[in-house]
């Protein structure tokens, strides 16, 4: 009796957690730790979760799946790269505390690990697959009709009314931005990114296989159905352009996959010969691929049109005689790309276990070139803002400050994932070829999303990733007739 009751407690705040999601920068979060950026209320959440069953969980001699031992090496390295800077002559930016950067940039490590590892623990069955996917959805369907209404008001009017000004305050300590609609997130950016990283990814896979865990049913449409949608006009509003193409890394992955299934159908039917089918195949390669860059061109061209950002992405001849970044200049990620090449060059000069977390930015005064300097953005990080830069892409950050050690660690779970995934899509379970397709539209997708965010606090992928985990556990249990092969 006990025991059911403590399980409903845990059952109740775990889908709290899931449904607060979409809260980036929640006020509570924000003053509570200090960040008006980074503050997610599930991680509010997640430390209710934490003393309640996860550590208990552990006491009790609980097992943590093998997919998290490359993340458990990738702590360990940043441990030791950020503990053996203190040996080294870290530059002096400003009045910034090397200690406090250091403790602050361990503490988002662990806390997405912790959203991973609690999201890989808790489903033990497929029952509790289905009940985490539900709250998933519902977090994610206020999130949608929020940022529906933001677009409707600001695509209409031009303004939003002081209410939603009042909510927002709220709910996140940012503003509404003019042009482009935040949702529930810090930024734009943010909201393309729990879109391309949670949701979006699982809407999409149970659109295709059919699959839906509601009961809800309008006509043949299911919940997931709609909330597709919905997401994909969100996604559209927020007019982030690593999030477009983030998703549209996704669905090249999915054309992909249609398109082996073409090929096995028409090698089974219509051909015979060996000749035949390696023509076949090349063919269906190349028109894929013919398809694919059409698409992309397209997408280009609308955005040329609709993003005066990307007005002068066709304008090749800067590309070819100013450098890649004069040509992005014209398309308003200059600053993100010097962030980048600084970041890379502090690598170049610390490759094994890079400068520490947190301590690349001390270094951007001498790393930068010499254009950047006469980017706005980087001369107040260099001039006014009293915080230190940040290199803008966690893959550029990985490396720079726990080397190619702790890149190669984290890169090892990715594929980790990405096996576990693909052993999801070998079940005839609907509910688990979900997830499994799913958490590969996730790891595609963190491929972009991975130079627009260099945080490792936001809980997205780290969610997304663990609920892939919990389900290859579950799906071990089942059955041995319930797998078949996909590659057949």
């Amino acid at each position: 009796m006990v025991r059911e009751r403590n399980r409903r407690v845990v059952r109740t705040i775990w889908a709290v957690l899931l449904a607060a999601l979409p809260l980036t920068s929640f006020p509570l979060s924000a003053y509570l730790i200090g960040s008006t950026m980074v503050a997610p209320a599930s991680g509010l959440v997640l430390a209710v979760l934490m003393v309640v069953w996860f550590l208990p969980y552990l006491l009790r001699r609980g097992t943590l799946p093998p997919q998290s031992l490359p993340l458990m090496g990738l702590v360990v390295v940043a441990l030791a790269a950020t503990l053996l800077a203190y040996f080294s002559p870290v530059p002096i930016f400003r009045e910034v505390p090397q200690w406090r950067t250091n403790a602050e940039a361990v503490v988002t490590l662990v806390l997405g690990i912790a959203f991973y590892l609690v999201a890989a623990a808790w489903p033990r069955s497929r029952a509790d697959l289905a009940f985490s996917l539900r709250w998933l959805n519902w977090g994610g369907f206020v999130m949608v009709v929020w940022s529906l209404v933001q677009g409707y008001y600001w695509h209409a009017h031009h303004y939003y009314p002081a209410w939603m000004h009042t909510i927002q305050s709220w709910l996140s300590s940012s503003i509404l931005f003019p042009e482009r609609i935040t949702g529930l997130a810090f930024e734009p950016s943010w909201l393309a990114h729990q879109l391309n990283m949670t949701y979006l990814p699982f809407w999409l896979a149970a659109t295709v296989r059919g699959t839906t865990v509601h009961r809800f049913r309008l006509w043949k449409i299911s919940f997931e159905n709609l909330l597709l949608a919905g997401g994909l006009g969100v996604l559209a509003l927020t007019v982030s352009r690593v999030g477009v193409l983030a998703f549209l890394l996704m669905g090249a992955l999915l054309a992909v996959l249609l398109g082996l299934n073409v090929v096995s159908w028409a090698e089974a039917r219509l051909l015979k010969g060996h000749r035949g089918r390696r023509r076949l195949r090349l063919a269906m390669t190349v028109g894929m691929a013919l398809l694919y860059l059409a698409v992309l061109i397209g997408v280009a061209y609308i955005f040329s049109r609709y993003d005066r950002r990307m007005a002068r992405i066709f304008d090749l001849q800067a590309l070819r005689t100013q450098g890649i970044v004069y040509y992005a200049n014209q398309l308003v990620f200059a600053e993100r790309v010097v962030f980048w090449e600084a970041g890379y060059a502090i690598f170049n000069d610390h490759p094994l276990l890079g400068v520490g977390l947190g301590n690349a930015g001390y270094y951007f005064p001498q790393k930068l070139g010499a254009f950047s300097w006469n980017l706005t953005e980087v001369r107040r990080a260099m001039y006014e803002w009293m915080t230190l830069p940040n290199i803008k892409s966690l893959w550029v950050r990985l490396l720079a400050e726990t080397g190619i050690v702790g890149f190669a660690f984290f890169a090892g779970w990715w594929y980790l994932i990405w096996q576990s995934a693909r052993f999801l899509w070998s079940h005839r379970d609907g509910l688990l070829y979900t997830l499994g397709l799913g958490g590969a539209f996730v790891l595609v997708g963190l491929l972009a999303e991975g130079f627009s965010v260099d945080t490792f606090a936001l809980p997205y992928f780290w969610i997304s990733t663990g609920l892939v985990t919990a389900a290859c556990e579950v799906a071990r249990c089942l059955p041995t007739d319930k797998r078949v092969e996909m590659w057949r």
